[in-house]
């Protein structure tokens, strides 16, 4: 069932801010997104519902949908500091209809020499993902996200500092350019909680600041010592122990040719700390990501991240929920004239490390995903999706569900953008 008045009120508010920015002196930079789909989807009860599917939909919540709208805005606050603000709009259960995915300030000093340097302050996205480039953190090449950046968009956001600086191309042949990122941050304890015990998914919702994410049903194990205390909810952007995180990040771009880029993260919590139902989770993992132009104009991205979380008291000499975590995916993409084709194949996996019976968090599977995009116009491109995702997920057998299933979905979108 569409939000229609959801969206009335998406397109009212944006177009409101948009043209009271274009009435203000300085530079005010405005992207207004809405999108609406038709989808069709086969397989588990959706994670969204308290479940443990893969997918945003299932069959009861499918069909026309309203998928999102969004405003990413960029606003000149002086020749070297601009204000950066991105607004979601759901129409879901999960938080506000209207709510921020990002906010920073993000400081450019005029350059001395050949390095540049920034400061970020605020909460934004780590630079992590290659596929979520355009505004309001979306892609142009799938409607639904690699298991990775899905991750990322559901539990991972900077809420502290990062200051980066890089090489500038022309005192390196012009060809090459370094960059160095380091940040620290806080409200990032809950990291880990969906992934341990939901896993991995693939789709297109982002969480915002205020969102509380259901957790599939917990396994009520020895009540008073564990997971009694854990809310069925998790709001991912949360300080429980007031340790801060770090996390260091190195890239290497050749113009035009290829880009790699490494991070470290740890968000450095304290596992056996728990504040209002909710436990800090120690959650931290290295990633690698390359992106090359190869011929024929084929656009390649891969990314891969390895890592580990835990949480609870120490038991039988590990943590009561303790598990290493990897993903890993290859997409490939060509576009002709107005018309892009992508293929993506994911592939993931959960190994648990404690023995609490009746708890296992393993898994294993693999995602394919076919997208097609044409843009209509410079305001209005529609896409088509295919995407099957196949998981074995041990503990599926304490809710009475097979351990191996398979989740299809089809997406037809409509997609509007309007920018200043």
């Amino acid at each position: 069932m569409v939000g229609l008045l959801t969206v009335l009120t998406a397109f009212t508010l944006a177009f409101a801010s948009i043209s009271v920015a274009a009435q203000a002196p300085g530079r005010h930079d405005f992207t207004l997104g809405i999108d609406m789909s038709f989808i069709d989807t086969s397989g588990l009860p959706s994670w969204t519902e308290g479940s443990v599917g893969k997918l945003r939909y299932d069959g009861d919540n499918d069909g026309l949908v309203f998928s999102r709208a969004f405003v990413d805005y960029t606003g000149l606050v002086s020749d070297t500091l601009d204000a950066n603000i991105a607004l979601e709009v759901y129409d879901d259960n999960l938080g506000s209809a209207f709510d921020f995915t990002e906010a920073y300030l993000n400081w450019r000093p005029v350059p001395r020499s050949a390095n540049r340097y920034r400061v970020k302050v605020g909460a934004f996205y780590p630079h992590i993902s290659l596929e979520n480039t355009e505004a309001g953190w979306g892609s142009p090449y799938t409607m639904n996200s690699s298991t990775i950046n899905t991750w990322i968009a559901e539990e991972l956001r900077t809420f502290g500092a990062e200051f980066s600086v890089s090489r500038r191309p022309s005192s390196l042949g012009g060809r090459h350019q370094f960059g160095l990122q380091t940040a620290i941050f806080w409200n990032n304890d809950p990291t880990g909680s969906l992934l341990a015990w939901k896993g991995w998914s693939a789709h297109d919702r982002q969480s915002r600041f205020g969102d509380e994410l259901p957790l599939p049903p917990l396994p009520q194990i020895q009540p008073g010592l564990m997971f009694a205390a854990q809310d069925p909810y998790v709001a991912p952007f949360r300080e429980v122990d007031n340790r801060a995180g770090y996390y260091m990040s190195a890239d290497w771009r050749m113009v035009d040719r290829f880009l790699v880029s490494v991070m470290h993260y740890d968000n450095r919590a304290e596992p056996t700390a728990i504040e209002n139902g909710q436990y800090a989770w120690t959650t931290k993992f290295n990633h690698i990501a390359a992106q090359v132009s190869l011929p024929a104009n084929v656009g390649l991205i891969a990314q891969w991240m390895r890592g580990s979380t835990d949480m609870g008291p120490v038991m039988n000499s590990a943590h009561a929920v303790d598990v290493d975590y990897d993903s890993k995916f290859l997409l490939l993409t060509k576009a002709v004239d107005k018309h892009r084709f992508s293929l993506r194949y994911d592939n993931f996996e959960v190994t648990q490390n404690d023995v609490t019976q009746e708890d296992n968090n393993a898994e294993d599977g693999h995602v394919w995903t076919a997208a097609y995009r044409f843009g209509w116009s410079e305001s209005v491109s529609v896409a088509a999706e295919w995407l099957s995702i196949r998981t074995h997920h041990f503990g599926w057998v304490y809710y009475d569900i097979d351990p191996a299933a398979t989740e299809e979905q089809i997406q037809l979108s409509v997609m509007f953008r309007f920018s200043r």
